[in-house]
């Protein structure tokens, strides 16, 4: 909980309270200060991951305003993951003036016009931890995205697993692949990742069975992986596009005796994304192998900046991508001791 604890200890200094996810601003004597309004549409907040993106983003907005002489009016909705929601929150920021619009899309194609809205608006649009689909043309471009390097999340996790593998002299037979939700670009990129990481590891020929997760749904993922797993028990090495499914792909295994810590006979090696606040536990009991983290509180970092460079007329890279850190079954208590390294998962337990 420290960086969290520095965090608010900021925004008391400036004023500003935030908790749980709920934002309100104490009154502050905006004399000789710009009043900018910024809106925030979450796509949903059904997994704490979201809160963090969602409570950093707010904490990291007044800290950037604080420091450039700005008071923010803030304003955040929740489509619950409902794309035509998100959409019309969209449009209810932008009719109470929103000068900037951060976005975690829910569908990153439906989004496009939104994103076109936005600019015609005269707003600006952060794509924030989402991207839109890269059929994004002229308008539908966001003025920047602020998002987590998703194909190298599952590229370097799983190449680590691999050679954790080999270290223990086990070789890959069949692989389980857990994929993300079909309509998010992350879902997409890491599908990418692991795909690159299959040939640069030398295994471009390991069977890879598929698995569908819904709406990156636990309970869709344990149905597929047992329904897998069934079918292909020889499979000693699973990949999920996120460990907020792990409840159901643990359930799946040990439906099919498939639930071992490392060391033991029957352990299925596991590389993960996003190290929610599950996988560290599962790192410290040995089940996961490796797991990458999101970076979320430097996405808000990198959004926050950006939004008011953007305001200020100041260029802005236009793709803005953090590679989280690598935890593996070796190092987790080790990066856990670190105060250096932030894992927003340990925020959230």
């Amino acid at each position: 909980m420290k960086k969290i604890l520095l965090v608010l200890m900021a925004l008391v200094m400036t004023g500003m309270v935030f908790a749980a996810g709920q934002q309100e601003a104490a009154p502050v004597d905006t004399s000789g200060k710009t009043v900018v309004k910024m809106g925030l549409a979450m796509q949903s907040k059904m997994a704490p991951a979201f809160h963090a993106w969602e409570d950093y983003l707010y904490a990291r907005v007044q800290i950037e305003a604080e420091e450039r002489g700005y008071v923010v009016d803030w304003s955040a909705t929740n489509a619950n993951g409902d794309s035509t929601k998100q959409a019309n929150d969209i449009k209810d920021l932008l009719a109470k003036g929103s000068e900037v619009v951060f976005v975690p899309c829910n569908d990153s194609q439906a989004i496009l016009q939104s994103v076109e809205e936005v600019h015609n608006a005269g707003a600006l649009y952060v794509s924030y931890c989402r991207a839109v689909s890269p059929e994004a043309a002229g308008n539908q471009v966001p003025d920047t995205t602020i998002n987590f390097s998703s194909e190298e999340q599952a590229y370097v996790g799983v190449m680590k697993m691999f050679e954790i593998m080999e270290a223990d002299g086990i070789v890959p037979t069949t692989m389980i692949d857990v994929h993300g939700q079909v309509i998010d670009e992350n879902a997409i990129n890491r599908e990418k990742g692991l795909r690159r990481a299959l040939v640069d590891a030398g295994y471009p020929d390991l069977k890879v069975v598929v698995c569908d997760s819904g709406a990156w749904e636990p309970d869709v993922a344990r149905d597929s992986v047992d329904a897998a797993l069934q079918a292909h028990p020889e499979a000693n090495c699973l990949y999920t596009s996120s460990d907020f499914m792990m409840p159901g792909i643990q359930t799946a295994l040990e439906n099919n005796d498939k639930w071992y810590p490392r060391g033991e006979e029957g352990h299925v090696y596991i590389a993960s994304s996003d190290i929610f606040p599950i996988a560290i536990e599962m790192l410290q009991a040995g089940y996961i192998t490796t797991a990458v983290d999101q970076g979320c509180y430097e996405f808000a970092v990198n959004a926050a900046k950006s939004a008011f460079d953007l305001l200020e007329g100041k260029e802005v890279e236009k793709m803005q991508l953090t590679l989280g850190t690598m935890a593996t079954v070796d190092n987790i208590d080790e990066i856990l001791a670190d105060d250096s390294i932030f894992l927003w998962g340990n925020d959230y337990k």
